[in-house]
């Protein structure tokens, strides 16, 4: 199975999670390609993947710039081979996870709402099933910020994500991995038939 950990981390929020995908992956016994979007500009291959993991930070209801201007490059290169079509028809075996790591200072965590929604639709486009949608709270790190930490809608947001968070990602990850791995299999399954006749 193909894993692909996708991300940008402005403030260090994200990587955090990255990393705990990366390394919850690895304990199962996956092979992972971990990129962060921000420093990794190149197009990938997103069809050769099984399962791909997203996330970003929320700034303004949306992803970072770098994984804006990601998504726009991909999306572009996507048009370009003919992979965008009416009804975006789905492509067997291939699935994403998307998450953002937020703060949500005046109304909790329907501020992520519009950036994984945002994010998932790259993958939507060109036919991979949108599996999971999952938001993580995470601290403002810019010092001008720090106020925010213990005013906001979530309340004391200090330290986040913490130990606790980190678990609940590892767990979902290992979750939705283990859901998913029979369906991906049976595709595979499929795959190699049609290559054999």
């Amino acid at each position: 199975m193909r894993i692909l950990n996708l991300y940008a981390s402005m403030n260090g929020n994200t990587e955090k999670v990255a990393t705990e995908v990366e390394k919850s992956l690895f304990g199962m016994g996956h092979d992972v390609e971990t990129v962060n979007v921000a420093r990794d500009e190149r197009e990938l291959e997103l069809l050769e993947y099984d399962i791909t993991f997203i996330g970003g930070g929320v700034y303004s209801w949306l992803p970072c710039k770098a994984m804006l201007g990601w998504i726009d490059r991909q999306m572009a290169a996507a048009k370009k081979k003919g992979l965008i079509l009416p009804n975006s028809p789905r492509v067997p075996g291939k699935f994403v996870s998307v998450y953002a790591t937020y703060a949500g200072p005046h109304t909790g965590e329907a501020e992520a709402v519009p950036a994984i929604k945002y994010m998932g639709q790259l993958f939507d486009h060109i036919g991979v099933t949108i599996a999971s949608e999952w938001s993580v709270v995470g601290e403002f790190s810019p010092e001008k910020m720090h106020f925010m930490n213990t005013c906001g809608r979530l309340g004391n947001i200090e330290g986040r994500p913490n130990a606790d968070d980190l678990r609940a990602v590892r767990e979902q990850v290992c979750a939705l991995v283990q859901s998913l791995a029979p369906v991906v299999n049976m595709a595979h399954g499929a795959d190699n038939a049609s290559a054999a006749s």
